[in-house]
């Protein structure tokens, strides 16, 4: 049956930035429909919060406490997932962060610091979920990148942009290297949604006001916008895709 090829019922989840926004959204998605997902973050208190919410529906959600940039914490947090739960079918590389500044006066520090974020954490996280999903021949990989990995515009960020564009490549080439043994890798480019991130945004009418003047259907997005894009991914019906961006951004990217 057709729906079939949709079900992830009991497929083992790993999202990382799980804490707050879209990584919210994601592990909702998920748990809906039957996954197992485990919140990874910084933010305990935080995560414990999104699971208490997950649990509270009767969804199946634990946590992990993960810094994206540091290997032995992704390496042991990817090696308790696959103890505990026998797999690792999905891993949502969504861990992200961001600084504000003209180029001229940003601090390297801070270069590095989003480049480790949003960027170095996807690749450690893809090397130690590789090692389980190769091994067992099968696997979903999912970056999140942002529709600013594809387009430039006036905000003072050169190094989210850079990174999630970074992350566009990434994805690509990861794809090919290991297309052989069943596992798909692919890229969500999101254009503007409620977050943590973008609340300044949303909160400030001349802000806001230009974002929607970049959007061609003139509005923000929903979660309920996002959570058909990474269920699709995370199951069988996508099987025979991989290395692709799939852009959720109300047609932003199009001017």
């Amino acid at each position: 049956m057709t729906r079939d090829i949709f079900d992830v019922t009991d497929n083992v989840c790993l999202i990382t930035g799980a804490s707050s926004g879209l990584g919210v959204i994601m592990a909702e998605a998920l748990a809906e429909v039957g996954a197992r997902v485990v919140l990874a973050a910084r933010r305990v208190d935080k995560l414990r919060e999104v699971s208490d919410s997950l649990k509270s529906k009767g969804y199946r959600a634990e946590i992990m406490k993960c810094d994206v940039t540091e290997e032995m914490e992704v390496r042991s947090t990817i090696e308790s997932v696959v103890r505990d739960y026998g797999s690792l079918d999905m891993l949502v590389n969504n861990a992200g962060s961001t600084a504000v500044s003209p180029t001229v006066d940003l601090h390297v520090d801070d270069w590095k610091r989003v480049l480790d974020a949003n960027l170095t954490g996807v690749f450690l996280c893809c090397k130690y979920a590789l090692r389980q999903m190769m091994a067992q021949k099968s696997g979903k990989i999912v970056n999140i990148s942002s529709v600013y990995g594809l387009i430039a515009d006036i905000s003072l960020e050169l190094p989210y942009y850079t990174s999630k564009a970074g992350i566009v490549g990434l994805t690509r080439q990861l794809a090919l290297e290991i297309a052989s043994y069943n596992v798909q890798v692919n890229c969500i480019a999101p254009g503007f949604f409620p977050s943590e991130m973008t609340e300044p945004i949303i909160m400030n009418v001349d802000s806001l006001a230009y974002t929607l003047s970049r959007i061609p259907m003139k509005r923000i997005g929903t979660p309920q916008e996002l959570k058909g894009v990474i269920r699709f991914l995370g199951s069988g019906a996508s099987d025979y895709i991989t290395g692709q961006v799939i852009v959720v951004d109300g047609g932003w990217s199009l001017w």
